[in-house]
């Protein structure tokens, strides 16, 4: 995991009655699931230290908490950055390694000030606009789902992050540009994207601009849809040539919407007639998938009901099979994670599921 402390502003984030115990259960789980993982904890506050300790009890989160830090322990000032500072000192870690999860337009500053990144509460009743996070939160299990899938691969290639860069402002560039000297520069310019990337990679520069240099026009992410269909609790995975299994599904037609694309690749692949019900999650590929890929992937995942058809082997899949969570088999990483798997399932068992996106 990227982060490897959670911070929690106490005010009004986790103590305002109007909606603190609406999400009580869910900050108590999440709390010991972070527990559980390794993942530290601190609360922060404007207050005086021993009326937040005290308020919180019920929820149980003292408790859990490394460190609970409060402006008044130690200045008596007006709310400041102080408490988040204090945190990373007396837990001796980088800002970095932190995330300061509030619910106010200040609690934003404070991460700002201190450099750790910033994520946004939004199961309050507080008006949130103009308010920029990292990450925004619609409930505590929200939370979990982030900091599981915060690993980032894309960061841990910074040479790639930098050529995909390069290669939107130079498409961009010979798309819109009407001179010739600066068409000159952004093809020189992604020339040296997709030299970047060949030394990022192992490819050959060709290879490279074939795959990552062969578009025009405005460049934006492709959609890959997968489905999620389910039987007696357990979810069905499409067995590929190379041995792996995945979620049925595949990249967006031009002519297709994603309801229609889901539905024309589950009958592809696993040969079942589906109804989509659900969308599940919309997810940025290269922050939840290995390896890093040179361009953008929205990836959708949809719930589906089976209403026909039977599998029959074809030229994508040679087998299809139910399974529970537990008994996963080889999975095509690159496609579908554990992690989306199991995000699926939390899908299927909500009766109010709120669609994630990041």
């Amino acid at each position: 995991m990227k982060y490897k402390h959670l911070i929690f502003d106490v005010d009004g984030t986790l103590s305002d009655p109007r909606y603190a115990a609406l999400h009580a259960e869910g900050i108590s789980t999440l709390f010991s699931s972070l527990r559980g993982k390794g993942i530290k904890l601190g609360l922060v506050t404007s207050g005086p230290g021993q009326v937040y300790t005290d308020e919180f009890l019920p929820l149980g989160v003292a408790a859990y908490a490394d460190h609970v830090i409060c402006v008044g322990d130690i200045a008596p000032t007006l709310p400041s950055p102080d408490p988040l500072s204090e945190y990373i000192r007396l837990a001796g870690v980088t800002a970095g390694e932190c995330l300061f999860v509030g619910d106010t337009i200040c609690d934003m500053q404070y991460a700002q000030a201190t450099g750790v990144d910033f994520g946004l509460a939004l199961w309050g009743e507080r008006p949130v606009k103009h308010i920029r996070a990292a990450w925004y939160f619609r409930s505590p299990a929200d939370v979990l789902h982030t900091l599981e899938a915060a690993t980032e691969p894309l960061h841990a290639y910074p040479l790639a992050k930098w050529a995909m860069e390069l290669q939107f402002i130079s498409q961009a560039g010979l798309t819109y540009s009407q001179d010739d000297f600066d068409r000159e520069r952004f093809a020189r310019l992604r020339e040296i994207a997709a030299e970047m990337m060949s030394m990022q990679t192992g490819f050959s520069v060709k290879h490279v601009e074939s795959l990552f240099c062969n578009e025009t026009g405005f460049q934006t992410p492709k959609l890959d849809t997968r489905a999620a269909i389910f039987e007696q609790g357990k979810i069905l995975l499409v067995k590929e040539k190379n041995g792996t299994w995945s979620l049925p599904g595949g990249w967006v037609d031009v002519n297709q919407s994603i309801g229609d694309n889901t539905v024309k690749e589950v009958k592809e692949e696993a040969g079942l007639d589906v109804v989509p019900v659900r969308l599940i999650a919309v997810q940025d590929r290269n922050r939840h998938n290995v390896p890093v890929y040179a361009y953008g992937i929205c990836k959708v995942f949809v719930l589906c009901e089976v209403i026909g058809g039977a599998f029959c082997p074809n030229t994508e899949t040679v087998d299809s099979r139910f399974f529970a969570l537990d008994e996963l088999p080889l999975l095509a990483e690159e496609k579908n994670s554990a992690r989306q798997i199991a995000l699926c399932f939390e899908a299927y068992r909500s009766e109010g599921w709120v669609t994630l996106f990041d």
